[in-house]
């Protein structure tokens, strides 16, 4: 039987991660992981607060371990994958990338995700758009903490046209768009585009809330 207190933790700690709250969100995996230090995943999710701080030595070898200890399943490499991308490690990210695209488990809707990372980290000509891109992302989230919008929107632009893959980019495109510039119908539109290149549960969450306050706008004429 499931425990409700592990439970509820974990869904804490998930949201946290889905909010950027990275400190919170790995004090709450943790935890998790000193109550029960065998359950699949939790490395996982530890090594994800790492990536988001961009900590990449330290969510590497909680990554590999959990590939070690539980098989090459499909998130683990596409995780990895996306880690080593960010990171900058072209080669080890096209391998992994490669062998997420053939596992046997890999997700039909992020097929032409995956494809397109593997063109992307074909050679270094290619990754340099992604370098480009990551740079963007990066000035983005600067401008944004410094409530430069219209700037930040500029940065995430740039970012997307390199690569039109950085997911983050295009949420954050639809994040300012939504609450900034009041058009919940580009918002949607931008979080459709991130979510047909991956299916992610924070992706739809941040859709819904466009589509509420589209229909919204429209019952208030």
């Amino acid at each position: 039987m499931r425990n409700p207190i592990t439970w509820w933790h974990t869904r804490q700690a998930l949201n946290a991660l889905a909010e950027g709250d990275y400190p919170r969100s790995r004090r709450m995996f943790e935890k998790l992981r000193k109550h029960k230090p065998d359950a699949q995943g939790i490395r996982h999710n530890i090594a994800l607060t790492y990536i988001g701080e961009e900590d990449f030595e330290a969510a590497e070898p909680l990554l590999l371990a959990e590939v070690e200890d539980y098989g090459a399943y499909y998130p683990r490499l596409k995780a990895l994958a996306d880690m080593y991308y960010v990171w900058g490690k072209r080669v080890q990210a096209h391998e992994h990338y490669r062998r997420a695209l053939e596992s046997n488990d890999a997700i039909s809707e992020e097929r032409g995700f995956v494809e397109r990372r593997l063109e992307l980290t074909s050679d270094d000509e290619t990754f340099s758009a992604a370098i480009e891109s990551l740079g963007a992302l990066r000035r983005g989230n600067e401008l944004l903490d410094a409530e430069r919008w219209q700037d930040a929107m500029n940065a995430f632009t740039q970012a997307v046209r390199h690569d039109p893959t950085n997911i983050q980019a295009l949420n954050n495109i639809g994040t300012i768009q939504l609450n900034y510039q009041r058009d919940p119908k580009r918002a949607a539109a931008t979080f459709r585009r991130a979510i047909s290149w991956s299916p992610l549960p924070w992706l739809k969450r941040n859709l819904a809330q466009a589509e509420r306050a589209k229909a919204q706008k429209a019952a208030a004429g």
